[in-house]
């Protein structure tokens, strides 16, 4: 026979309202000793509850929805895992939903999580004006949400984790300068995205700063994965009107991705050409030497984030409705100094 809510509170001689707030940590007007020996009688019967009848009771689902654009990119795995590991300490499950970038795809997920009973969703948008417009019903209806890296266009009161990425890419390529190098080539993100734009500004803001014209002919359009990598830096080798003696790869797995392009063609990093990213991505340690990059803490955004969607759907007050990282660079020895 299983054991229900009404038998807990029998056998502790308390009410089932007393049992009922012990399993949802409402504990605030319960004695300790009470809460205590109520607990300890749950644990003892491995009591679970009835999860289905409580959300129809609660309305709440204890599940959230984490939008993602590529889960093979190792940032959004940590990411991920940070958000996980919050959200099961607060007996809460995570809705994974991966986008590969695909604006119809992020609006079939947005339009799954509104019919399911999810409590509130983790997002990073493809931030173009239609995603901007599918979340009218989310924020008309107040639903809890929090953005993650990327602002949507026109929408400035949702709460949301974001980095300095014009700041970082500014102060990575101040640093590629520092070195002696002029002629620096860039492989852009999905320039739809705030993020990819914004690394974009501060790779020109630093060579504006530092007297260097801005070369549209070493600018390559990429999509943040690896591929778009090497393709990238095949596009510039291939080019013999280009001169550069740097590339910036507006993330990692780009920069990877020309690491790549650089060994097929013979050409050593950093002493044939300079390399850096912007993420700071696990690279595997057969390469050296490893690429100098811009640290985002993902697993602590990943934390954040759902700290932050926690607060939002128990109604409590956000100290801050954006919150942002300030970046360092991490030197892993990929840009050298410019032999003249």
């Amino acid at each position: 026979m299983n054991t229900t809510i009404k038998d807990i509170a029998r056998l502790c001689d308390v009410s089932i309202t007393t049992v009922s707030r012990v399993l949802n940590n409402k504990t605030e007007s319960i004695g300790a000793q009470t809460v205590k020996k109520v607990q300890h009688k749950i644990d003892e019967l491995g009591f679970r509850p009835n999860l289905i009848a409580r959300r129809m009771i609660t309305r709440q689902s204890h599940t959230v929805g984490l939008v993602i654009p590529d889960i093979r990119n190792p940032f959004f795995s940590e990411f991920a895992r940070g958000v996980e590991d919050h959200m099961n300490n607060q007996d809460y499950g995570v809705f994974l939903c991966n986008t590969d970038s695909s604006l119809e795809k992020e609006k079939q997920y947005m339009t799954i999580l509104q019919g399911k009973l999810t409590d509130g969703i983790i997002f990073t948008t493809q931030n173009k004006l239609e995603s901007s417009k599918s979340f009218d019903d989310f924020i008309k209806n107040k639903f809890p949400i929090v953005l993650v890296e990327r602002y949507l266009e026109g929408i400035d009161d949702v709460p949301g984790i974001y980095v300095d990425n014009k700041g970082g890419a500014a102060d990575l390529c101040r640093f590629i300068i520092s070195r002696g190098h002029q002629d620096i080539a860039c492989i852009t993100g999905p320039l739809q995205t705030t993020n990819a734009r914004l690394r974009l500004e501060g790779y020109k803001e630093a060579l504006l700063e530092a007297g260097i014209k801005i070369n549209e002919q070493i600018i390559i359009k990429g999509n943040y994965r690896y591929g778009s990598g090497r393709d990238g830096m095949k596009n510039l080798l291939d080019n013999n009107k280009t001169k550069f003696t740097a590339v910036f790869a507006c993330n990692d797995m780009m920069a990877f991705g020309a690491f790549e392009t650089l060994e097929k063609y013979g050409l050593k990093v950093p002493g044939d050409i300079s390399l850096a990213g912007f993420d700071n991505i696990p690279f595997p340690e057969v390469f050296r030497p490893q690429i100098t990059t811009v640290d985002l803490p993902a697993y602590n955004m990943g934390e954040k984030s759902a700290e932050m969607l926690m607060k939002i759907i128990k109604k409590e007050k956000l100290s801050d409705i954006r919150f942002q990282y300030s970046l360092d660079v991490v030197d892993k020895g990929s840009v050298d100094f410019l032999k003249v």
